[in-house]
């Protein structure tokens, strides 16, 4: 005996299967039906699919030059590498605009360095900053929403050191903010914001502002947890020391300026053959009417002091070169040519006769 099923019992399981979901038209092969449906099922089907009542999935042939790529949901990546390499100029731009502004402010040397730029979630930036900090939440007028610039307490504190006039050391233990660090903090992040308005004043006039200033990252929501931020880390050298400062800017602030980033990168890369001659050219051009120094050195005389303070008008000086050998052309400081001195008309002159190469 077969262990196959009656044909009653398979039919009576299909049709349970059709009121639980719609049917599906090409799911079930020819032969099949007809072993399992009469002819006024099938009849009754069809005159379903041909009124509409019966739902039908035509799958769709893949379209030529479509590509797929793997896509995670629980981290999903939404800059693409062109909006990448334009935010990554454009930090960087950020990054030497600080290295200008801050070094004559606390009196020493200061390096910033474009260390990473990263997508994650809020929560996971806010999970991994220590605590205390420096927190720094700025208003990204006229985008919508907010952004933090963290410092951490190996900054903070070589920095507030040295604006009250130390040599900027840190602190053993980190430890919060007093009201007046917090104001010396204040004025650092001012400049911060001034350097980062000066990069980004091609792509877009920014009215920034620091809105609050706090030490604990857990109190601190701009956004929801879940929702994906650029982060942007900075390694900051003051003297010998070094501490890191982050950018956190939500994702959904940035969106409305990520297509001109893209395009922006896509233009300097792309740049033509023509139009990278033409730019040489311009400079070429602006660097030859730029004005510099030029000084003909007859020669030198040393003496000492004793002998330079009794000099009287009239006395004669001894200069260390021939009065009838070349003489040295300096430009800006820098000895250039070798020349014979002379005259032309009414003038004192020189005419140049070699160039000296280093």
């Amino acid at each position: 005996m077969s262990d196959e099923p009656a044909p009653a019992a398979r039919t009576t399981q299909v049709r349970k299967r059709n009121r639980v979901c719609p049917v599906k038209v090409g799911l079930v092969a020819g032969d099949v039906m007809a072993d399992i449906l009469s002819q006024d099922e099938v009849d009754l089907l069809l005159s379903a699919v041909g009124e509409g009542e019966a739902e039908t999935s035509v799958s769709e042939p893949p379209q030529p030059g479509n590509t797929l790529t793997a896509y995670d949901f629980r981290r999903p990546e939404r800059v693409s590498k062109e909006q990448l390499k334009g935010l990554q100029s454009l930090f960087e731009a950020f990054s030497r605009e600080v290295s200008i502004v801050i070094p004559p402010f606390l009196r020493t040397v200061v390096r910033v360095d474009l260390t990473s730029i990263d997508q994650l979630t809020y929560d996971e930036f806010i999970l991994s900053v220590a605590r205390p900090t420096s927190l720094n939440i700025i208003s990204m007028a006229p985008l919508e929403g907010n952004g933090i610039i963290e410092l951490s307490p190996a900054l903070v504190f070589p920095m507030v050191d040295r604006v009250l006039g130390g040599k900027g050391r840190g602190l053993a233990e980190p430890r919060e903010l007093t009201e007046i660090e917090e104001r010396i903090i204040h004025r650092i992040i001012t400049m911060f914001l001034e350097c980062l308005k000066r990069s980004w004043d091609q792509l877009i006039e920014f009215r920034l502002s620091l809105v609050s200033q706090e030490s604990d990252p857990l109190i601190v929501q701009i956004v929801a947890g879940s929702e994906m931020v650029i982060l942007v880390g900075y390694e900051i050298h003051i003297g010998e020391l070094v501490g890191a400062m982050n950018m956190c800017i939500p994702l959904v602030v940035l969106t409305p300026v990520l297509d001109q980033i893209s395009q922006q990168a896509s233009f300097t890369r792309r740049m033509t053959p023509e139009m990278a001659s033409l730019t040489r050219n311009t400079i070429d051009r602006i660097l030859r009417k730029a004005p510099v120094q030029i000084d003909a050195v007859l020669g030198h005389a040393y003496l000492p002091l004793s002998d330079l303070v009794r000099l009287q008008p009239g006395d004669v000086l001894q200069l260390d070169a021939p009065s009838d050998g070349p003489i040295v052309i300096e430009v800006d400081k820098t000895p250039k040519f070798r020349a014979m001195p002379g005259r032309r008309k009414e003038s004192s002159a020189v005419r140049v006769t070699e160039l000296i190469r280093e």
